[in-house]
């Protein structure tokens, strides 16, 4: 049968628009935009044969899927962006799902769009930014554009509770995403609040990265508080320290035990908010036999021979 193009089958030549399609379309996930298809050669009336014939599937304006419509959630990520532009960035929620913080809503894919104009796309949340953002506002993860981690938090911050904005925070922090208090990959983060000082909503995450920054502080200082307390009694063997198992972080941990130690200077509102992931954190550790103790400030600062009573119980050792 011919092919729309005009040739039989796909051709043979390395150069083919077919094969340099299917290159293409590989490349992207599946996604390949109008403008990609006319760079190969192929004319509107071929596009649309294409359509007819089932070969190409519409995604958004201008953007088809190829062979079949069913495409990873990244691939839909980028198809949103290919129908935009180079200018456009995944934001919002979608960012925060990008870099791993959320689930990917892909019914309610946000994007910005940097300039005016009233242009639109179905199933995509659009957002207009007047001028192009700061080179550290967006970042390329893989192939997609998005919103650095400080500017997703910016754009969120009026619309999110304090509570959710905390989850991100510790989050992104965890992830090795953000340090609050330090440089965040080019900058700090308050030069990014620095460059948006009329955001609505940005006393509110102002307010959280101070909740934060005092809670690293405490947890700092209830790490030297317990390293003290460790060489007050030799008894007690040094421990292997901010380990990675199972791609979690444990602060002190005895192998030869199976015993993890999580020192968790929160205070209790911040602690209420991530109750559940240490919950998950404990499950994971139990099932590879390990026994998770925490201690927090508050009994280190009250109970010191409670804790110590609890590792000389978990690592044997004779009172």
């Amino acid at each position: 049968m011919a092919d729309v193009d005009g040739e039989s089958g796909l051709g043979r030549g390395i150069n083919h628009p077919g094969l340099q399609l299917a290159r293409i379309a590989a490349r992207q996930g599946g996604a390949v935009g109008r403008g990609q298809l006319l760079d190969l050669g192929f004319t509107d009336d071929q596009i649309l044969g294409r359509v007819a014939a089932g070969w190409l599937h519409r995604l958004h304006h201008n953007v088809f899927a190829v062979g079949h419509p069913r495409l990873s959630d990244r691939a839909q990520l980028f198809a949103a962006l290919l129908s935009l532009g180079p200018r456009a960035f995944l934001s919002h929620r979608t960012a925060a799902a990008v870099h791993g913080l959320r689930k990917i809503n892909l019914h309610a894919i946000e994007v910005t769009l940097p300039g005016s104009g009233g242009r639109t796309r179905e199933g995509l949340t659009m957002h207009r930014t007047r001028t192009e953002p700061h080179s550290a506002d967006v970042r390329t993860h893989g192939d997609l554009r998005v919103s650095a981690v400080p500017r997703m938090l910016i754009e969120l911050a009026a619309r999110e509770t304090a509570a959710e904005l905390e989850r991100l925070v510790t989050m992104a922090v965890q992830k090795r995403l953000l340090r609050p208090d330090a440089r965040d990959g080019r900058e700090t983060i308050e030069a990014a609040l620095a460059r948006h000082p009329r955001h609505r909503g940005l006393a509110k995450l102002v307010a959280v990265l101070a909740v934060y920054r005092r809670t690293e502080s405490r947890k700092s200082q209830l790490e030297v508080a317990f390293d003290r307390f460790l060489g007050d009694h030799p008894d007690i063997p040094e421990p292997l320290r901010n380990i990675e198992i199972d791609h979690w972080e444990i602060d002190c941990f005895w192998p030869e035990h199976n015993l993890a130690v999580e020192l968790d200077g929160r205070p209790y509102h911040v602690a209420a908010n991530a109750m559940e992931k240490d919950r998950i954190k404990d499950a994971a550790l139990l099932r590879r036999d390990i026994t998770p103790l925490r201690f927090t400030d508050f009994r280190v600062e009250h109970d010191l021979p409670g804790i110590l009573k609890d590792l000389r119980h978990f690592l044997k050792i004779a009172a």
